[in-house]
């Protein structure tokens, strides 16, 4: 195994062994029809567990010890911490232990790794399909990323405003073989949602965000 990455598993070791469990708010996010508050800890943004195990519609129990074994527990961060005290509410009750938690930025691998299989066979068909239907989704992102080195959010509006950041990030280099790649990757995903190709050199603010 390479060094670098043998010395971010350690340190992700560590980080999971801290003594100090204090969390601070610094968001509230939308999470696939759920709101879920999300607090700091050490630099580090953290979503809950059990909310995301809900939405699945799986085993608690037998989630919650799964998330603290093995090489799962350092891939998505899980680690217990105290929830932190909100103005007018004060802290939000929690075991001795804390609570578990996952990172914010892994929360999508642990869905996209629940077996739907199981999950039907528990009678849980209606969020089997929920979660598969992301699982597909996340897959063809991951496989964009891999293969062309960028990916875009599923949804015209939101991908034709990525476009113009492409499009203003592309006219802001200097290197042409940069600009030519850039180029590139415009036209592969305008030819995606069928926009016409005059549009790439239209003035900022030109495209169609409302279409």
């Amino acid at each position: 195994m390479h060094p670098t990455t043998d010395s971010s598993i350690s340190q992700e070791r560590t980080m999971q062994q801290t003594e100090d469990r204090a969390t601070r708010a610094v968001n509230f996010i939308n999470f696939h029809g759920l709101t879920l508050m999300v607090v700091e800890h050490e630099g580090v943004e953290y979503v809950e567990a059990k909310p995301l195990t809900d939405l699945a519609g799986i085993d608690w129990r037998g989630a919650r010890r799964a998330l603290q074994e093995g090489d799962s527990a350092i891939l998505y961060g899980a680690t217990r911490l105290e929830p932190p005290s909100i103005a007018g509410l004060g802290g939000l009750k929690s075991p001795p232990e804390g609570v578990l938690y996952l990172r914010l930025d892994r929360s999508r691998m642990y869905m996209a790794r629940i077996s739907t299989d199981r999950m039907r066979a528990n009678g849980n068909g209606d969020a089997a399909d929920q979660v598969l239907a992301l699982q597909i989704e996340w897959a063809g992102v991951l496989h964009r990323y891999e293969t062309q080195g960028i990916a875009m959010k599923n949804g015209r509006n939101g991908i034709l405003r990525d476009l113009l950041a492409l499009a203003k990030t592309r006219d802001g280099l200097n290197d042409q073989r940069e600009r030519s790649a850039f180029t590139h990757l415009l036209h592969e995903e305008m030819r995606a949602i069928g926009l016409p190709m005059d549009s790439l050199d239209a003035p900022q603010g030109k495209l169609p965000l409302n279409a």
